[in-house]
């Protein structure tokens, strides 16, 4: 592998090959630059995510929350109705508590804030949403295509699982064994790896800070689409600057996202079983958790899951929105965490070490609060998982790809039930 990586290098320009040096002195000051831009931009979402609340990061909080009540709502008495899950009308009645409690909040804080007059507003919509929970009132209408693709996602919660748990009896022996293949993205050296994955990321802190100062001159318009898809233009200057860090060391861009001849030896199968294993083992381990930490969950939280473009925004807003947060995302997070942070970590720390680092990393850049930061970190260890055992970045990206698609249809469900006017 080193005989093949190293004429594998001599591919790219001299040029590009002493600019691109690690040790270069020039190198040396655009990762300390990019390291101070990504600190920056991480400050700036941990501060958000410790002070910030549904009310300084929505738009309509009420309509919000309301519409995410009743879509819980409803698909409940549907998990129930059909047996999917094993739930019940008590649970119908804990859920109307949590929700109780997820309305007090947002009317404390909306008084802390003096941003309302009159509190008994907000109590007003609260007693009227959480009748949806009561099993003797009619449920909201949510439209049957989006009933049955909903009610197939709750039964995957059990199947998934399941069919992991089912796949590691199996092939108990290669859980934690390598793709024999090494990783298509194979750093020389874990310094250079480290600032490769600096200047991504540090580029598109940059990009990120830009833009956010950027759209407050640009009409609303403008500023909407450029916001709703800011991963998505990203991807081909993550591409390019992943090129010319490090995908020329491993023979080209193509290879180095593992679709190639001489990367491409996991069997495909064993590709999809890796994501599905990855869906499945998440669920499990975060149910975990939850059981062993029940305190955990935080009723205050729940607006940070909810996507007002997408329930509310025009339907062209709501498609970008949704192919960020899929396509975009995907790509250009994983060639930062596990292509080249993971990818460097590993040859230092060993897979163990170098999964958990890379995704707490992976977790705070999307500034959560603890049970959110705990859920990213899980999905990050199993992604560098699913990385590392296929050899395979594109597997990467197709599992988080998959799991992000499973987080936005709901937010679609959601559309629907306002477009029918529940």
């Amino acid at each position: 592998m080193k005989i093949e990586t190293k004429a594998a290098g001599e591919w790219a320009p001299s040029p590009i090959r002493r600019a691109f040096d690690p040790k270069h002195p020039a190198i040396l000051v655009v990762t300390v630059f990019c390291a101070l831009l990504c600190l920056l931009d991480a400050g700036l979402i941990v501060l958000m995510s410790v002070a910030a609340g549904p009310w300084d990061t929505l738009e309509d909080p009420p309509r919000s929350l309301e519409v995410s009540q009743r879509l819980e709502a409803a698909v409940m008495r549907d998990d129930i109705a059909s047996g999917f899950q094993p739930l019940s009308p008590d649970d119908l009645a804990a859920a109307s508590e949590d929700a109780a409690t997820q309305w007090n909040d947002l009317r404390d804080e909306a008084i802390d804030l003096e941003l309302i007059d009159d509190p008994a507003l907000i109590d007003e919509i609260r007693d009227g949403t959480l009748t949806v929970f009561d099993p003797s009132i009619a449920p909201p209408v949510v439209p049957s295509p989006w009933r049955i693709t909903l009610g197939i996602i709750s039964a995957s919660i059990w199947a998934l699982p399941i069919m992991a748990l089912l796949w590691l009896l199996w092939r108990r022996a290669e859980l934690f064994r390598p793709c024999e293949a090494g990783l298509s993205l194979p750093i020389a050296d874990g310094a250079s790896g480290i600032s490769a994955a600096v200047i991504v990321m540090g580029s598109l802190s940059a990009w990120t800070l830009l833009l956010g100062i950027v759209v407050q001159f640009l009409p609303i318009a403008i500023a909407s689409y450029l916001s709703a898809s800011a991963l998505l233009i990203w991807i081909v200057p993550s591409l390019l600057l992943m090129w010319l860090c490090a995908a020329w060391q491993s023979g080209g861009l193509l290879s180095a996202l593992g679709f190639t001849a001489g990367v491409s030896r996991a069997n495909p199968l064993q590709c999809v079983g890796a994501v599905l294993f990855l869906l499945g083992s998440q669920e499990v381990i975060l149910a975990a958790i939850g059981f062993a930490l029940p305190d955990l969950a935080s009723a205050g939280a729940w607006w940070e899951g909810f996507d007002e473009i997408m329930a509310f925004g025009p339907l062209p807003l709501a498609v970008l929105d949704t192919l960020d947060a899929v396509v975009g995302a995907p790509i250009v997070e994983e060639i930062i965490f596990r292509g080249l942070l993971f990818g460097a970590l590993v040859r230092r720390m060993g897979f163990v070490a170098a999964a958990i680092v890379s995704s707490l990393v992976f977790a705070v850049v999307h500034g959560y609060g603890l049970e959110g930061t705990i859920a990213v970190t899980v999905t990050g260890s199993l992604l560098c998982w699913v990385y590392w055992r296929t050899g395979r970045l594109w597997t990467a990206m197709l599992a988080h790809g998959v799991h992000n698609a499973l987080v936005t249809l709901p937010m679609w469900a959601a559309r629907a039930l306002v477009d029918t006017g529940n």
